[in-house]
């Protein structure tokens, strides 16, 4: 299945025109969490800016399947956590 994963917070949506091919949801969740972790590698000064969004997985349809809270994973001591969605 194609998932695309699109940056989103309570102002603005950046949708990911292209997507990646996965095999399932769980494939779908790592690669969601390697996506933000290269974001986060682009430069620590740029974590402020990333507290507020969320990136979101979205299949085929547009159908929200995951959203994981930028905040909760690597930008703060929170746990992470994954929260499933409907669209």
């Amino acid at each position: 299945m194609r998932c695309y994963f699109h940056l989103v917070n309570d102002r603005k949506f950046l949708a990911d025109p292209y997507g990646i091919e996965v095999t399932d949801l769980a494939m779908a969740h790592t690669e969601a969490l390697r996506a933000i972790e290269e974001l986060l590698q682009e430069g620590p000064e740029q974590e402020q800016d990333l507290i507020s969004w969320s990136l979101v997985v979205a299949g085929d349809a547009g159908k929200f399947l995951l959203s994981l809270p930028l905040a909760e994973l690597g930008l703060s001591n929170a746990p992470s956590r994954q929260t499933s969605c409907s669209n």
